[in-house]
């Protein structure tokens, strides 16, 4: 039975319709996502494109803490896994990943020129398993693009590996009257 050109002319244009229909909702998609972050006063994920030129020189440690130190709440060994290596955004986030890095610093950057960025779950490795050892992570940026981070420069960072600072110290003060700076209590 030989397929009639009908039913082929239906066929396509079903296709063509169906393709039209799915670019619609992509774009309608894309319009709401620029009005959510024009909402906020930000700008989309598209307009962050990092610069080729953005050097990190980090370090990242590690805590091993056993179920003896996390009675006494102290760890008894300590690791260097990275020692100042420069790397770039793509490399920083990689690493971020490999580390579990999802926590900000307890305290911000304005009141902290060594902000590090740390692991809040242990990977649930051998040692994990068969010792009982918890392992955190913590991320050190020592300098971006050849000097010492700034505070702009850590939440540069953080926006990067999808870290946010739960708020800014000059605003907490302002709200709440306070003097001294906030100790995460």
């Amino acid at each position: 039975m030989k397929p009639d050109t009908h039913d082929r002319e239906k066929q396509l244009a079903a296709l063509e319709h169906n393709q039209r229909q799915a670019q619609a909702r992509d774009d309608l998609q894309a319009t709401k996502d620029q009005d959510f972050y024009a909402r906020l006063g930000l700008s989309g994920p598209e307009a962050q494109a990092d610069t080729p030129d953005d050097a990190y020189v980090i370090s990242v440690y590690c805590d091993h803490w056993t179920h003896q130190d996390r009675e006494v709440g102290q760890a008894s060994t300590y690791e260097t896994e990275l020692d100042h290596i420069t790397v770039d955004a793509d490399a920083l986030a990689q690493h971020v990943e490999q580390y579990g890095i999802s926590e900000a610093p307890c305290s911000h950057p304005d009141m902290s020129p060594q902000a590090c960025f740390r692991s809040t779950f242990p990977p649930e490795d051998r040692a994990y398993f068969e010792q009982g050892v918890h392992k955190y992570y913590s991320l050190l940026i020592h300098e971006m693009n050849g000097r010492p981070p700034t505070p702009a420069d850590y939440q540069q960072v953080a926006d990067l590996i999808g870290v946010r600072f739960d708020h800014r110290p000059e605003r907490h003060e302002q709200e709440h009257g306070q003097e001294g700076p906030d100790l995460c209590l």
